[in-house]
């Protein structure tokens, strides 16, 4: 989602005034900005590797349309990031530096993809546990659940969701030209990067995406999760039961209530 990145920076320099009383991320730590950036997009990034491995291989593979069953969208992942933060926060090391990868892939990333998403996150995934999974935490997905893709965008950006995350990107482009002009005639790419993407970001969450997008999925809303007799199967005792039970009819519909049932 093209909103990551200013949400991360926005967060993290809200913290930022009120940890260090500056309204401006400048001097030394100037490349702060950019990094809030690339960690508030970094979850995302094996969207990125999918799209181009299936551009590679010249067929577009549906198993991975929902690229939050990857290790980068698991919460437990990044709990390394957060001890490394406690640790530096203890011993006075660049606390400022270990703060920027928490801030912006839980708050900025993570938390956004719990609200409107196609399917949210697996928030209790143990990474290291194969085969085990975790209930998805999705808030207010009435317009945008079960939809991917181009068809989830096309859904997303009616939501007052979508509109928010178009104002956090302007805010972003303003406060980050202000920190040019506060440091000018020094200017430096790692402020002008984050102007440059947050404004391409702004025009692509703008556009209006194709037609053919607007219309239902060939393979019909909620083929996702909700089927996948890997995803049901790994889930707890008390968790699958409730799942099967939410689900029955589409699980039916879909031919696979009969296998998780049986395991």
């Amino acid at each position: 989602m093209e909103h990551h990145g200013a949400y991360a920076f926005l967060i993290y320099y809200v913290i930022w005034i009120i940890w260090k009383g500056s309204f401006i991320i400048g001097g030394k730590y100037r490349y702060l900005v950019l990094l809030s950036m690339i960690f508030g997009l970094f979850p995302d990034f094996d969207g990125l590797y999918y799209f181009v491995k299936n551009k590679l291989m010249k067929k577009f593979n549906k198993e991975v349309q929902h690229h939050f069953y990857s290790w980068t969208h698991w919460p437990l992942s990044y709990l390394p990031l957060v001890i490394l933060f406690i640790i530096s926060l203890v011993t006075g090391f660049y606390p400022e530096f270990f703060l920027t990868p928490v801030v912006s892939i839980y708050f900025g990333h993570f938390i956004f993809d719990s609200i409107s998403s196609g399917d949210g996150i697996m928030w209790g995934k143990i990474p290291w546990k194969k085969d085990q999974y975790a209930r998805y935490i999705n808030l207010w997905p009435d317009i945008t659940d079960g939809y991917h893709d181009g068809y989830w965008a096309a859904r997303y950006r009616k939501t007052v969701f979508a509109k928010i995350g178009n104002v956090a990107l302007i805010i972003s482009i303003i406060i980050i030209n202000f920190f040019i002009v506060a440091e000018f005639p020094e200017i430096n790419w790692y402020y002008v990067v984050p102007v440059v993407f947050f404004i391409i970001a702004f025009f692509i969450g703008i556009k209006k995406p194709p037609k053919r997008f607007f219309k239902e999925p060939p393979e019909g809303r909620y083929a996702d999760y909700r089927v996948k007799p890997q995803y049901i199967n790994g889930l707890s005792a008390k968790n699958k039961k409730r799942h099967i039970a939410k689900y029955r009819l589409l699980l039916e519909e879909k031919g696979v209530l009969g296998e998780v049932i049986s395991n």
